[in-house]
């Protein structure tokens, strides 16, 4: 009797206990991220369902909260970010065939000049970075130097096309710190560079940090260094000194969801501070915008500026941000972005307006002349605009500064081919014409009455010759 109470004593001790964890966690909320494993109570010797332990002794009362709450990943060791910062990063260049991504911190070129494959400056892998690209069957794969310039398919790319693509993104894995409801903070180690016209410019970024407020905003941060040169000064080569930039800026992180997050980067819409961005119109609504105006600030020094914000170039719409992807386990990454189609060849050079006259159906008739046309679909408006500049210096875009050099040429021309004509005697002065016709006229006269005075009117009007006739 006396052992049968013991019994239920310590049964309702441990559904006390039991109860009162419950409670405890119920109260921690769902953005607790806890793990509690152990003893909770040295004096309970029966479980919640109040069956005896089996050795009579005490039996432990595990409780396990999952980490990071509804969606969160709470502390992360291996979270991954990949990012192919915009379209233009991966593109053909006006000048040594591609811009390229490359993994690591590039050492000096010497000077602007385009990469070679033995000088060391390119790498596919440097510790946790990688560089990625996409292939033909939708995957992806590490890149290398041979294929940096081409597209999925194969096909080299072109500056002039606004669609061909290498597709390639940086990857680093490695990313360490928190993600819960009251915000994320993750760091990585390591570098990557990305280089413009072949490496005839490039920059780098080193130990990028990611952080988000609860209210969904955040910013990826990193240490930028590289070399600076000048479209203007190709011979311009200087090493330029670390600073902390911002590389994006974000709005709406969702970090509730599980696994990671998509993130799109400000672009849109935002104002560089650089003079050379041109104004918003209706025509570039749908791409116009920059990245955070401290990362422009920093491409004035490398030569890049105006390819991440719109300038009024052709190359525009490639210039906005593309979408940042972060896995909070890089072992077992949850989203995997598709490898984008290889585009069908380059972009047509112009757009049809209109269309050919509709034929006549079959027994019927065709439109008669004057009839009101059907309605087109809107064509996509095109700009003629310069190319951007880079590092090849272009022509003088304002028609007003063409004027005096061109009228000055004009001129040079003009009194030199007078000069050869008149000296050749092509082409006698009026002034010229006048004095030969007063010799002429004197040499006729002493002709027509000899004797020594006509002789000295001849020589008087021969001393008075002026010099060019004589010539």
């Amino acid at each position: 009797m006396r052992a049968a109470r013991r019994a239920a004593i310590r049964a309702a001790l441990a559904l006390v206990v039991a109860v009162g964890a419950g409670a405890l966690l119920a109260a921690a909320g769902p953005g607790t991220a806890a793990t509690a494993s152990g003893p909770v109570a040295t004096d309970t010797a029966a479980a919640v369902d109040g069956a005896p332990a089996p050795d009579g002794g005490d039996r432990p009362i595990t409780v396990t909260v999952p980490e990071g709450g509804e969606g969160g990943a709470g502390q992360v060791a291996n979270a991954q970010l990949r990012w192919g910062l915009n379209r233009e990063a991966s593109s053909g260049s006006f000048a040594g065939g591609c811009n390229f991504l490359s993994a690591g911190a590039a050492g000096d070129a010497g000077g602007a000049r385009v990469w070679g494959a033995d000088d060391g400056l390119y790498a596919a892998e440097s510790g946790d970075v990688r560089i990625e690209k996409a292939t033909a069957s939708g995957t992806w794969r590490t890149a290398d130097f041979a294929t940096r310039c081409l597209d999925p398919s194969g096909a080299p790319v072109s500056a002039g096309s606004l669609t061909a693509s290498t597709s390639s993104q940086v990857v680093i894995d490695g990313g360490v710190g928190e993600v819960g409801p009251g915000g994320a903070r993750i760091r990585w180690s390591g570098s990557f560079t990305v280089a413009f016209y072949g490496g005839m410019t490039y920059w780098t970024a080193t130990d990028p940090t990611l952080t988000v407020a609860p209210d969904g905003t955040g910013r990826l941060v990193a240490t930028l260094g590289g070399y600076g040169t000048s479209m203007d000064d190709l011979t311009k080569w200087e090493p330029l000194p670390a600073r902390e930039v911002v590389l994006a800026e974000l709005r709406g992180v969702d970090l509730g969801t599980a696994g990671g997050f998509t993130a799109q980067p400000e672009y849109l819409g935002v104002r560089s501070g650089d003079p050379g961005q041109v104004a918003p119109s209706a025509v570039n609504e749908a791409y116009w915008g920059s990245f955070p105006a401290d990362f422009v600030a920093f491409q004035q020094l490398t030569g890049q500026a105006s390819y991440w914000f719109s300038s009024g170039g052709q190359r525009d719409p490639a210039k906005p941000a593309t979408p940042l992807i972060v896995n909070y386990d890089a072992t077992a990454p949850a989203i995997v972005p598709p490898a984008p189609p290889a585009p069908n060849g380059a972009d047509p050079s112009n757009t049809p307006v209109a269309r050919p006259p509709a034929a006549p159906s079959a027994g019927g008739a065709a439109p008669a002349a004057g009839a009101p046309a059907a309605a087109l679909p809107a064509a996509t408006a095109l700009t003629a605009a310069r190319d951007e500049p880079g590092l090849v210096p272009d022509a003088l875009t304002d028609p007003e500064g063409l004027l005096l050099p061109l009228g000055a040429l004009a001129l040079a021309v003009l009194v030199s081919t007078l000069c050869v004509l008149q000296l050749a005697g092509r082409l006698p002065l009026p002034w010229g014409r006048g004095a030969q016709a007063g010799v002429e006229a004197a040499g006729a006269a002493a002709r027509a009455a000899p004797g020594p005075a006509a002789s000295g009117a001849a020589a008087g009007a021969a001393d008075s010759r002026p010099s060019t006739a004589t010539r």
